[in-house]
């Protein structure tokens, strides 16, 4: 018998403001992670209500983010389910049936103050010394029902309790109570008299009705916990399985902002992260395994991950540890994995066609064990690949001449260098490395002398792969022309 916990119904809402986040999609992942756990569902679902906020094509930002990741989603947008349209704002009037019910279960009603007026009340208040309003109906000076009569626009707000406790668990903080006294809450708008319902109403509604199970989401929503909990209870509904996961913060132990690396997700992927990279990291902030075990495959992490490791503290984002881990997979990739990631880099940089053959793509994995230990992003390939496709443009004397050496000398060294090259029958690594060796041995020269201006010539550099590797992924012909143009470009310039 499976100890495999019930299968989930997760999901993810966001409101189509702007790009997700790298802080935010940690917590994305949290939600991920626990329905493909359970073999259960996961749901996106836009929350796009507040339409002062909406920005145009954030959603298509949101949905890509999410598919360059690798986090597709059961249902939602683009492939649809059973609880379609997925977009609040498509969903309207079952809000506004919803809220009705509420009116008439008696646990919620209409306002029909208008912001202004609640304002002045309050100022009135203020200058007597009275706490603003909590309760807005039945107020001095606003005939509700002569209103209403009229037909004029109200809210729905809920009537938050006054008395008692709310008592509220969460799986990572467990059992939390509020005095709803001391709570001191304005009774929330659930219905805007615009018919479009507040985040409260519309996302409780919505996970109701979707049948999601666990709600996972950052725990800067605590503070406003009582309000969701009491809207369900308004509907007499089962509460799902609360899991407000740890902020995601930066080095100085604030929440994460642009300054520390909170950019957007599809940034961090044009840089030359790799998702496996990024989703590995940021599970770990906030979740652990073991303690102990840091580098996990997504399979790995789809099977380990377990709510209730959950740390209630908040986990930092350090950008140089997600590099580490981004060399670390990148190293692990096999060459021909690896050149198809990077071609578009190369591609971009002029280095190989726009769509590159299979000829190209397989030289593109030749060059790649050469600098694949020293790759973090892979749009540092072109730097460090360019003299594998194209010659130096231009050489430095300062970089060709070495330390206390003399052009002079380094242009005749070159030019035996290069006459030795010529005889050499077998063109390998193995083969250079003897020849050259022995070449230095033979003048009587030291190593620097001879490799450097070497290293030079062929790259443009220097410092670059292996010398003897490179030479022979270069081959024979290119080899002698460089070292020729290098030793002719010194020549010129020691005039």
């Amino acid at each position: 018998m499976s100890d495999r916990p019930t299968p989930a119904r997760t999901r993810f809402a966001p409101s189509p403001t702007g790009y997700l986040h790298i802080g935010s999609l940690r917590t994305v992942l949290f939600s991920w992670l626990w329905a493909r756990h359970t073999g259960g569902q996961f749901l996106l679902r836009i929350e796009d209500t507040d339409r002062k906020r909406f920005v145009e094509g954030a959603e298509e930002q949101l949905t890509s983010s999410l598919q360059a990741i690798g986090l597709m989603w059961d249902e939602g947008p683009i492939v649809g389910g059973p609880h379609t349209p997925y977009k609040q704002s498509e969903r309207l009037d079952i809000y506004q049936a919803h809220a009705t019910s509420l009116i008439d279960k008696g646990v919620a009603y209409r306002s029909y103050a208008t912001a202004e007026e609640i304002a002045a009340l309050n100022a009135e208040r203020e200058a007597r010394g009275e706490p603003k309003l909590l309760v807005f109906r039945n107020l001095p000076g606003i005939d509700d029902a002569a209103r209403e009569a009229a037909g004029e626009p109200y809210n729905v707000r809920l009537s938050l309790k006054t008395t008692g406790k709310t008592i509220v668990h969460d799986l990572v903080r467990g059992q939390i109570e509020f005095d709803n006294a001391a709570l001191k809450m304005p009774d929330p708008v659930l219905l805007k008299t615009d018919g479009f319902p507040t985040y409260a109403l519309a996302a409780m509604v919505d996970d109701h009705l979707m049948g999601i199970t666990h709600v996972l989401r950052a725990d800067e929503w605590l503070p406003t916990w009582p309000i969701h909990h009491q809207i369900y209870e308004a509907f007499g509904w089962e509460q799902p399985v609360w899991v407000h996961v740890p902020q995601v913060l930066g080095s100085d132990g604030k929440k994460l902002s642009k300054r520390h690396g909170d950019t957007s997700v599809t940034e961090y992927i044009e840089l030359g992260f790799l998702p496996e990279a990024i989703i590995n990291y940021l599970a770990l902030i906030g979740w652990s395994y073991d303690d102990k075990t840091e580098f996990m495959t997504l399979a790995e992490l789809i099977e380990r991950f377990d709510l209730n490791r959950i740390r209630p503290s908040g986990g930092v984002f350090d950008r140089d540890k997600l590099l580490h881990f981004n060399g670390v997979y990148l190293r692990n990739l096999a060459a021909a994995d690896l050149a198809q990631r990077i071609a578009p880099y190369l591609s971009k940089a002029g280095l190989i066609s726009a769509e590159p053959s299979e000829a190209e793509l397989a030289k593109v994995a030749e060059y790649l064990p050469l600098v694949q230990e020293r790759i973090k992003l892979l749009s540092e390939a072109p730097e460090l690949l360019d003299f594998f496709f194209v010659d130096p443009q231009g050489y430095d004397p300062a970089l060709l001449v070495p330390k206390k050496g003399d052009p002079a000398q380094t242009v005749e060294v070159l030019g035996q260098v290069k006459a030795s090259l010529e005889a050499l029958d077998t063109w390998d690594s193995p083969s250079l490395d003897k020849l050259l060796h022995d070449f230095v041995n033979q003048l009587g020269l030291k190593i620097p002398q001879v490799f450097m201006p070497i290293r030079v010539a062929l790259t443009g550099r220097t410092t670059s792969p292996g010398l003897f590797e490179t030479m022979a992924v270069l081959g024979k012909a290119v080899t002698l022309a460089r070292i020729s143009t290098a030793a002719a470009a010194l020549s010129s310039a020691s005039v």
